[in-house]
């Protein structure tokens, strides 16, 4: 008998909804929805460059309105076009 396949997770089976939501996003569900690790996340918070996020006890937060911010600030139209 094949193994049984685990089952989607509710932020696998609607990655666009994670925005529109009310509360606050962890770093796994945004790793996950930007399809990179959770150490980029951590560089980004220490060295800057990605969402503002809250600190949460020892947790990073991120309220999708901010993502949303942060997101529209990576558009490029070319390669060579410079950081805003």
């Amino acid at each position: 008998m094949p193994p049984k396949a685990k089952p989607e997770s509710r932020k696998a089976q609607q990655p666009s909804r994670l925005l529109d939501r009310d509360g606050l996003i962890s770093s796994d569900e945004l790793s996950t929805w930007l399809d990179v690790p959770v150490g980029t996340l951590d560089q980004w918070a220490s060295r800057g460059g990605g969402p503002v996020y809250h600190k949460v006890g020892i947790h990073r937060k991120y309220h999708p309105a901010d993502v949303k911010s942060w997101l529209a600030e990576q558009r490029r139209a070319t390669t060579s076009e410079p950081a805003a």
